[in-house]
């Protein structure tokens, strides 16, 4: 290393500009290769709008000429002002302006622009010792320079992203830059670049904190140097430096055992999941397409080939995770949960943009336009123009980190300003997919062995279940996470005892208390068209608490929860809360249909509206009895066995802000005292997505739980479907029982008339008084069976067939239906084959005693 490298990293004492005496040299920047169109016109002016926006948080700084910064001017790393210079500087260079929408000319776009390059120049590691940032609300950042220089791996590397942003904006404006301001960013650009591609490697993690996002900013922060400074005596040290840390930031053992050369790390599991903050996190598996993508971007915007180690692992992991769980605003659903805000569309549309431009994909070019509609549609709700919320700067998103929902504004800008630079240099993109096409396609089931995730999409409905990092369940109607969240406790609720838990936990998190971490066993049963899932999660210091769930999604996108909770040992629980579902409740005046602001919740007994609002008012917490229903807005109803009572708890005070989100709990109980081991009730909820009140209601009706010996199994009968869930750890033979068809009201001497009943797999058998389903259940089985036929009795002679409890025995194998009549009276009877094209039904009479064997084609 140099002296003068050595200076740079040590802190040099003088002026930028001093460091090389010519003014750079930097490469020719190609014209845009795209002509503006619709897709780039709507990106723009989001953009226009925005700048409205951020030029309220613009201030000169007066500690050198011409310099200034956006949004306190002391965030993380700077990202507030190299993120919205770049901004000013594609309004200043690029599309075709509007001055109604900014509210200036176009003039001082260039000029704001400018003055943040050299706030950004002089603040830097690199500038005079004494220019340092201002004074602002995080002391982390406050009165201090940025860079890097003595943080750790994670914060010095991190100022990637702020490097490429400069890069960007430098490039754009290179022609009007003057020689210091040139010279300042080189200086920047080359002591990242230096300081990462010498004597470093890329780093390796998969579990608890992948370090995809680290590797992948730091290619992009050194490929800037590579893209802008292609004479510079370090160039081919920065390219190779580039690529190793790009190629190894989307990497499986696979590339390892394949001796794929310069892989030396695994950032992402075999099946393509990744986590950080300790789950598989969506957002941060996005940042291995979108922050190497920001380099490849500069390239393009300099005319040179882009090499794989830009793309690798891209389209796999796109295909098989990203892709299959955007809904309906393209942003993947986070199936561990969010512990971000949720309306990250703008983190979504750049990657999609990748996947379209780089990787010609027409399934991401759909997504990236269901990302612009809801960003536009986000923004027009803002009388502002800002991109989230009209009032952030009181939506705390960190507090230990003085975020809001304010110092989210720059980087939702950013990721549309990529977007649209990739559109504008980039190839011409595909034509986006058919959206019944991709529906189509995404439909059905994806599992996920490693990172303990089994999903299920429909036409009408998202379901998920995670057996580890946070065990929760999840169903989402068509509205997805427009109208219900991916909460931690989602189903598997919180629980809190009257002693804290007895264990050293500060929150009791590592207990299992407010969030499931953990099971002790789990067993998984992966079908073409849905799944089932049982866990066993003990909860409390010493496991006072045994919880033992099923979950099984269904073909036609309804879902069971099955609940069995077993006290182990002495306790006394102050809350006990399970079945829960967060619920979105936000409004936005551009999409009434998802945000209006209230959410009416309707029971048997009653209907209450809620609003949806940040602030203003405490919040307000209902309690509902026993119900056999309820439903959401006519956006998804839940049907109940064995609910004690419910809570709705409409939320305004947030510690952590992701949204306006209220939760429903199906399940909650308090003031519990347990002096020995006990049993409580078995508790199911059957979630029935894009229902209304009227649907959930019929519903109720026509679902029941079956009797059984068993005190761990539960057979719940609903329309279509006979569920079973085996929450023991012994295999079942079973004999369960329940009400069959629906009795109508009759006379006292006279025996009710009964409707069809439902036939499936197997044998079952049918008495005046009951239908009663024979079966095996495998221990830690949830399974689910299809109705394979409807019979139904002639009314004229049931009461007096089924007069004793003999009855009619029928086993059903395949498309092979078998009847016997074991009453003393003649039988007719319609079967209709419920799996046929187009059913319809056959008439069959039985004699007593007689057997009848019907094969169905």
């Amino acid at each position: 290393m140099t002296e003068t490298r050595k200076e740079m990293f040590n802190g040099p004492t003088a002026d930028a500009t001093a460091i090389r005496r010519q003014p750079p040299v930097c490469r020719p920047l190609m014209p845009a290769s795209t002509e503006e169109n619709e897709l780039t016109d709507r990106m723009y002016r989001v953009l226009l709008r925005w700048i409205r926006y951020a030029d309220e948080q613009f201030k000169e700084w007066p500690e050198r000429p011409n310099a200034g910064h956006f949004f306190g001017g002391a965030y993380w790393y700077e990202l507030e002002t190299a993120y919205t210079a770049m901004v000013y500087a594609i309004a200043a260079r690029l599309g075709d302006y509007d001055a109604s929408l900014t509210g200036q000319p176009r003039e001082e776009m260039e000029g704001k622009a400018i003055q943040a390059l050299r706030y950004l120049g002089f603040t830097h590691d690199t500038g005079p010792e004494e220019c340092v940032r201002v004074t602002g609300r995080n002391p982390y950042c406050s009165g201090l320079k940025w860079g890097g220089r003595g943080d750790d791996f994670f914060r010095s590397s991190q100022t990637g992203t702020t490097i490429i942003a400069i890069a960007y904006t430098a490039w754009l404006l290179w022609d009007e830059l003057d020689d210091e301001t040139k010279g300042m960013m080189e200086s920047i650009l080359v002591y990242y670049a230096d300081r990462w591609s010498f004597g470093e490697a890329p780093r390796n993690g998969v579990y608890y904190d992948t370090q995809c996002e680290e590797n992948a900013w730091t290619a992009a922060g050194i490929g800037a140097a590579v893209a802008l400074f292609p004479d510079h005596p370090n160039h081919a040290a920065w390219r190779e430096a580039a690529e190793l840390w790009s190629i190894n930031a989307v990497s499986t053992v696979k590339d390892q055992l394949l001796r794929r050369p310069q892989v030396s790390t695994t950032t992402f599991h075999p099946d393509f999941t990744s986590e950080n903050h300790a789950f598989v996190h969506p957002s941060y598996m996005f940042a291995g397409i979108s922050l190497r993508g920001s380099y490849a971007l500069l390239l393009l915007m300099g005319g040179e080939p882009i090499p794989e180690a830009l793309t690798l692992n891209n389209e796999v992991m796109y295909e098989r995770t990203i892709k299959g769980w955007s809904l309906l605003d393209g942003y993947p659903v986070p199936v561990q949960g969010q512990d971000w805000w949720y309306n990250r569309q703008h983190e979504a549309i750049v990657g999609h943009a990748f996947m379209n431009v780089l990787h010609r994909d027409p399934d991401a070019g759909l997504l990236e336009r269901r990302s612009l509609e809801y960003i536009e549609k986000i923004q027009a709700s803002n009388t502002r123009g800002c991109m989230l919320e009209e009032n952030g700067e009181s939506c705390i998103v960190v507090a230990s980190s003085y975020q809001t929902a304010v110092d989210m504004e720059f980087a939702s800008a950013f990721s549309v300003a990529i977007a649209y630079l990739l559109h504008m240099y980039g190839p011409p993109c595909v034509e986006p997919s058919e959206p019944d096409s991709f529906r189509e396609r995404m439909n059905g089931v994806r599992y996920y062995p490693y990172g303990s995730i089994v999903t299920h999409r429909t036409d009408e409905a998202f379901s998920s279940f995670s057996w580890r990092s946070h065990v929760m369940a999840l169903t989402l109607p068509r509205g997805a996470m427009w109208s219900v969240t991916p909460l931690y406790a989602s189903y598997t609720g919180e629980v809190e005892f009257s002693d804290g838990g007895g264990g050293t936990g500060e929150d009791g998190k590592a207990h299992n208390t407010s969030v499931c971490l953990d099971t002790t066993r789990e067993h998984v049963h992966v079908y073409e068209d849905g799944f089932g899932v049982t866990a066993e999660v003990r909860r409390g210091a010493s496991g006072q608490l045994m919880q033992r769930v099923g979950f099984v999604s269904l073909p036609d996108g309804r879902s069971v929860y099955v609940e069995h909770i077993e006290i182990t040992q002495s306790c006394e629980i102050a809350r006990l809360s399970t079945g829960m579902i967060g619920i979105r409740n936000e409004r936005y005046s551009a999409l009434p249909e998802l945000a209006s602001g209230t959410k009416r919740l309707i029971t048997p007994a009653e209907t209450r509206a809620y609003r949806g609002f940040y602030g203003q008012e405490p919040n307000q917490l209902d309690r509902y009895n026993s119900a056999s229903y309820v439903n959401v807005n006519d956006e998804i109803g839940y049907v109940t066995i064995g609910s004690a009572g419910m809570t709705y708890l409409n939320q305004h005070e947030y510690p952590k802000w992701k949204g306006v989100e209220d939760v429903l709990t199906l399940q909650a109980r308090t003031d519990l005292s347990f002096d020995a081991p006990a049993a409580l009730p078995v508790f199911v909820a059957l979630a029935l997505p894009g229902a209304a009140a009227w649907q959930t209601a019929a519903a109720a009706e026509g679902t029941r739980l079956l009797s059984v010996q068993e005190e761990r199994l539960a057979i719940l009968e609903t329309a279509g479907y006979l569920v079973v869930v085996n929450n023991g750890d012994s295999s079942y033979s079973y004999t369960a029982s329940g009400e069959w068809g629906q009795a109508e009201k009759r006379t006292a001497d006279a025996h009710p008339q009964r409707g069809p009943v439902q036939l499936f797999e197997g044998r079952q058998r049918l008495t005046r008084d009951a239908a009663i389903r024979y079966g095996s259940a495998a221990a830690g089985a949830a399974y689910y069976y299809a109705c394979r036929y409807v019979l139904e009795l002639d009314h004229e002679n049931q009461s007096q067939a089924l007069e004793v409890d003999e009855g009619l025995e029928i086993i059903v194998q395949d498309r092979i239906l078998v009847i016997i009549n074991e009453t003393k009276g003649r039988l007719a009877v319609a079967i209709t084959d419920c799996q046929a094209a187009a059913p319809s039904s056959e008439e069959v009479r039985l004699e007593p005693g007689e057997t009848r064997r019907l094969a169905f084609i």
